[in-house]
């Protein structure tokens, strides 16, 4: 079954080569090129279609059953395993036959995946229009707008918005067109990175994972056993996926320090900031095929939009995926302490598993919805914030309140030793005493809605609680910077125990 005429076997090999050739050359030019690895099931005859060199199983690796003839049943003799077979052959992949599959940064499909039967399956057309274009004549394209047509030789697409695959692969060996967008089965779908616009189902999915069926007239082909029964999963039969392999990053954020954040570090806490990398691929392939995963990370800031003299180089530091997302400064990671007020640029490269660079990533997506707003309304920027937050503080008379159901308490932001205190300027040593209107004060009672508040936005108020429960008391203060922070303290307030009088008998 894996014989072929010696001229069409060169054919095949010289024309993967090409295509791993692009590769190579387009990755050296810093693109954002997708590598499909991985392997999907078409059905029980044809079985896998690999969609990189590097998990082709070709001929018997002896210790594992049924891989000689592509995984056939044992049906054939020649397929048998120890010791009925007594003729064996293995070749390592990517050594006989170079092949992959690959998505561009416009979501173009390129290259070629391989089956035993059906030889490979291509993705892009080999020449211009005319009888190998596609059967829907290109109209899969509306989904894909300017990525396939008939004149770049394209025949499939991957629309990032929806996460669905569209078009066609066409198998070389007989012309077969596998279809990956058919209403008839769930469509081929590749899970986003991206939590808030994510739409493929089976959520155990890692990002990049495909997921989906294509059909064709020799059968439906499953990119993933999770597809299978109908989304029901078949993995414990037979475990498999096809999925995005090399490491990319999908979004960077920062400065990810919130006002609760600043408020509870103390001291100085509004100088931090958290910078967080989320992966678009290559987060954790299946164990057979290797861990791609980040093995190391390089950090750069600046104030300026350049990587030359920056205020912080990490250098290249070791880190896994699961100890590496997010680099906080300053922190015994990180020895970059930075300004108030200062608008700062970033930048990451990572490493994978087997030591491969990516190519370097730049924060670009700030805006007002971010922890520290966007002042400069500048997208590639996040903003420290200008100051120290405020400090809430307050005191309560009566001290012990079990007894004060119905009765009043008086709550005051201030005392003869101490107040509550906001800052103006770039120096935490240089708080000020709050006074209105240099701060706003807000009161609040949880777990106990009924109770009496006599003035909500005042230094000081009085409080009667409506019911015995546990509760807890909130003053928020905010400065004049709209900076705010909250201070709560919980109370138990109870009713008082009923008094007992000794009454002589009549």
């Amino acid at each position: 079954m894996l014989k072929m005429p010696v001229r069409h076997h060169k054919k095949i090999v010289w024309a993967a080569l090409v295509v791993a050739g692009s590769f190579f050359v387009f990755q050296a030019a810093g693109a954002a090129l997708s590598v499909v690895r991985g392997k999907a099931w078409w059905n029980d005859q044809l079985q896998y279609v690999y969609f990189n060199c590097l998990d082709d199983i070709v001929g018997d690796q002896l210790d594992f059953p049924m891989n000689l003839c592509g995984n056939q049943d044992f049906s054939n003799p020649a397929c048998a395993p120890e010791p009925e077979n007594r003729f064996h052959f293995y070749a390592v992949g990517c050594s006989w036959l170079v092949h992959g599959v690959y998505i561009d940064e416009e979501g173009k499909f390129s290259g070629s995946a391989w089956n035993y039967a059906k030889g490979l399956i291509s993705f892009e057309a080999t020449t211009t229009p005319d009888a190998d274009s596609p059967p829907d004549n290109y109209a899969f394209n509306v989904n894909c707008p300017n990525t396939c047509d008939a004149g770049n030789g394209c025949w499939a697409c991957y629309n990032e918005a929806n996460q669905q695959v569209y078009g066609w692969g066409r198998s070389t060996v007989d012309g077969t067109w596998l279809r990956l967008d058919s209403a008839a089965t769930p469509p081929v779908q590749i899970k986003s990175w991206n939590i808030a616009t994510q739409t493929v189902p089976y959520y155990a999915l890692q990002a990049g994972d495909f997921v989906g069926t294509a059909t064709s007239d020799d059968g439906n082909l499953s990119f993933n056993c999770q597809s299978e029964n109908d989304g029901a999963s078949n993995c414990s039969t037979r475990n498999y996926k096809t999925y995005i392999g090399n490491l990319q990053i999908g979004s960077l954020s920062a400065p990810n320090w919130s006002y609760s954040e600043a408020c509870d570090a103390g001291p100085g806490g509004a100088l931090k900031v958290v910078l967080r990398w989320y992966a678009k691929s290559g987060v954790q392939p299946f164990a057979e095929y290797g861990n791609l995963g980040q093995s190391a990370y390089h950090v750069i800031i600046n104030t300026s939009d350049s990587t030359s003299s920056p205020v912080y180089d990490s250098g290249k530091v070791a880190g896994t995926s699961g100890t590496a997302v997010q680099l906080t400064c300053p922190s015994a990671a990180c020895s970059f302490t930075p300004s108030y007020n200062t608008h700062y640029f970033w930048w990451i490269q990572l490493w994978d598993q087997a030591d491969q660079p990516t190519e370097w990533y730049q924060y670009e997506h700030n805006s007002a919805f971010d922890t520290g707003g966007d002042p400069d309304t500048n997208p590639l920027t996040f903003t420290t914030y200008k100051h120290e937050f405020p400090s809430p503080f307050f005191i309560w008379e009566p001290y012990d309140v079990s007894e004060q159901v119905g009765t009043t308490t008086e709550f005051m932001s201030y005392s003869l030793a101490t107040t509550s205190q906001y800052y103006t300027i770039a120096d935490p040593s240089s708080p000020q005493s709050c006074a209105t209107p240099a701060c706003q004060y807000l009161w609040t009672v949880e777990d106990n809605p009924d109770s009496i508040i006599s003035a909500t936005t005042s230094a000081s108020t009085s409080i009667i609680f409506a019911h015995a429960t546990r509760t807890t008391v909130t003053l928020r203060i905010t400065d004049t910077d709209g900076y705010f922070c909250i201070r709560p303290e919980e109370l138990l307030v109870n009713y008082g125990l009923p008094i007992w009088r000794e009454v002589k008998a009549q």
